[in-house]
């Protein structure tokens, strides 16, 4: 993957003071009590109330601090397997209030996760030794299936309206606040730090470059997922307007397509507000040379060892999990991105989500399997397909090990990045 640069290092003199001692983001309960605490705690500076209730039946806290004219409003879970953004909104909440001008410049929108069903699935590894390992993840990994994901399922051109009870609550909150800024907080597995953004503002380079420089991170200068997008800067990616892509056929079941649009594209449709999106790696790791096509190729065939497993298990598919649509879904993305390296060879080139994603498919692949196995512990077919989808994911996870050598980013630095981009916007906006 091409990175710029490679060299930022830990020991930077303008590196900051970690804003955090937390060894490892919270899980949904522990936010769940901390953002209740600050309510309790500090009664006269922020509240909490419910901005609605997930499909799961838990509460969606939604907590405002400050009473400043610039509105911000900063989301974090938006993927159930990031749960970096957690623990950033409990170190700005910190922050904010430990810091009466931030509370007099800005209104502070908080909401500690969009998915909290899908956070509950990833404890298996949230809760261990942070970061996990590669194997410990993606054995533990869970993504919804599009259509099921809160923060990408708003209301676009020929695509809606907003289904999910979450994605509703969402929008109820951006009609109400109208934020002058809404910031999405991601997280990766590998590669560098970077900024999708709904405008182009060129002095969101300077403010990405500074985060990561004082957080000792590295940039990514092409991100698997903004090929295609215009760039201001090293880092900084537009996001466009979504509309639906062209399928290969009309209504090709086979064929994905996007659910809907981010809460960051709806709140710059509905008021024109700046939207940022600022990713960040769990792992420092290699560069990796890898053509466009040798990635497609890995794409279709982790997809089509994954459809077969799902065809041949269904007769003996006897308990409903989440991972099945999931899996179904990366299916489906696999090919479509297998498409597009092939349609951007140059851009795609070196990109090590060719590595990682058949590790996400593979592994919700094994937890689906699992839970029928625990119904039917003898089942023949289900031991079978088990263990050819065990040996696939070992060889893939070994692949992927090699060729990235992952190493452990300490907390503090992605949460420190993610800190300074919220307050360094904020303070471009309020100039």
């Amino acid at each position: 993957m091409s990175s710029i640069p490679r060299t930022t290092t830990d020991s930077s003199p303008s590196a900051p003071p970690p804003y955090t001692t937390a060894s490892r983001p919270p899980s949904w309960r522990e936010l769940q009590e901390r953002v209740s605490s600050f309510a309790i705690d500090h009664p006269d500076q922020c509240r909490v109330s419910s901005a609605g209730t997930s499909r799961g039946g838990e509460d969606l806290p939604l907590l405002v601090i400050g009473d400043g004219p610039l509105k911000m409003m900063v989301i974090a879970g938006s993927h159930a397997n990031e749960p970096i953004g957690g623990q950033t909104i409990i170190t700005l909440a910190e922050y904010v209030l430990a810091h009466p001008a931030e509370r007099e410049r800005v209104t502070w929108y908080l909401v500690p996760s969009s998915d909290p069903d899908g956070l509950l699935l990833n404890e298996t590894w949230l809760k261990g030794t942070w970061p996990p390992t590669m194997e410990a993840f993606h054995r533990g990994f869970y993504r919804p299936a599009s259509p099921n994901q809160p923060d990408w399922t708003f209301p676009f051109d020929g695509v809606g309206p907003a289904q999910l009870p979450e994605t509703q609550a969402l929008m109820k909150v951006i009609d109400a606040a109208e934020p002058d800024a809404v910031l999405n907080l991601h997280s990766s597995e590998s590669g560098g730090s970077f900024y999708m953004v709904t405008r182009g503002e060129e002095e969101l380079v300077a403010i990405l470059g500074q985060a990561a420089g004082r957080n000792g991170l590295p940039l990514e200068a092409m991100p698997s997922d903004c090929i295609g997008l215009e760039s201001p800067g090293v880092g900084v990616f537009v996001m466009t307007e979504l509309t639906p892509p062209p399928a290969s056929g009309p209504d090709d079941p086979e064929e994905w397509r996007p659910a809907g649009a981010s809460s960051a594209h709806y709140a710059a449709r509905r008021n024109g507000c700046l939207g940022v999106i600022p990713e960040v790696p769990m792992w420092r790791t290699q560069p990796i040379t890898l053509s466009a096509e040798d990635g497609a190729r890995l794409r279709e065939a982790a997809a089509e060892l994954c459809a077969g497993v799902l065809d041949r298990i269904e007769p003996a598919t006897t308990v409903s999990t989440p991972y099945l649509p999931a899996v179904r879904d990366v299916v489906k993305i696999l090919k479509f991105m297998a498409r597009i390296s092939r349609e951007n060879p140059t851009q795609s080139a070196d990109q090590d989500l060719n590595l990682l994603v058949p590790l996400r498919a593979s592994g919700m692949l094994l937890q689906h399997i699992d839970a029928q196995l625990a119904a039917t512990p003898d089942h023949p077919a289900l031991l079978q397909e088990r263990s050819l989808v065990e040996e696939q994911f070992s060889i893939w996870l070994r692949t992927a090990e090699q060729a990235l050598q992952p190493a452990p980013i300490p907390l503090h630095q992605v949460v420190g990045y993610q800190l300074d981009t919220i307050l360094c916007v904020a303070r471009m906006l309020a100039r």
